[in-house]
């Protein structure tokens, strides 16, 4: 478990906010149980970790990403994972942060706080005969510093087309969209299957 994941859940109080009652029952967790598995626990201090980010006045979005298929490559979770690290480094961040320098201690400080979970297209086949479920994409849950906010937004309303276009040539689509918290739930709901998540950026100062 990420060591800030898990300082959330330690720290946790059994009286629950009117938001984690709605994430209980978006999980299926009832009132009453008192036993809940260890992929609900965690995927509920995820959602808390994003809660207070967001009362730290960062803004929390959701950005999926999906990948173009290439019929003789395997979309393994590792090289679905460096597709992404691929994107979000040399694409996405220049673009939110307005410059290719977002690594030196200045602009650091503002980069988001980006968790990328892996999950699997529906099963179901395109017209190219691709079976979707051999392919994975990404959710990233992203707590944006208020100074690249309206950068954000702006990169929020980019139609698709465009949008994908300026990133890396392994995309295929893209969706950002500003969100709450509970957003995570959803955007793990693989995570027991793919455990491994990447996270960003490895330190801000």
């Amino acid at each position: 478990m990420n060591s800030t994941v898990a300082k959330i859940t330690v720290a946790h109080h059994h009286s629950m906010t009117r938001s984690e009652q709605d994430w209980r029952k978006y999980l299926g967790i009832t009132p009453d149980q008192l036993q809940i598995s260890q992929d609900h626990r965690y995927r509920l201090a995820l959602a808390r970790l994003f809660q207070q980010y967001e009362h730290e006045n960062r803004k929390i979005f959701h950005l999926t990403v999906t990948y173009k298929p290439y019929p003789l490559e395997d979309f393994t979770p590792d090289s679905t994972n460096r597709y992404f690290i691929n994107f979000y480094l040399k694409s996405f961040l220049p673009s939110l942060m307005r410059s290719k320098n977002y690594h030196i201690p200045s602009k650091r400080i503002h980069q988001p706080i980006c968790y990328a979970f892996l999950d699997e297209h529906e099963q179901k086949v395109s017209s190219s005969g691709v079976m979707f479920p051999d392919r994975l994409h990404h959710h990233a849950m992203l707590a944006v510093h208020q100074n690249t906010y309206s950068s954000a937004k702006s990169l929020e309303s980019v139609p698709k087309i465009s949008f994908k276009t300026r990133f890396s040539n392994k995309v295929m689509t893209t969706h950002l969209r500003e969100c709450e918290p509970m957003t995570m739930l959803y955007a793990t709901k693989n995570l027991k299957q793919y455990p491994e998540f990447l996270s960003f950026p490895d330190r801000l100062i």
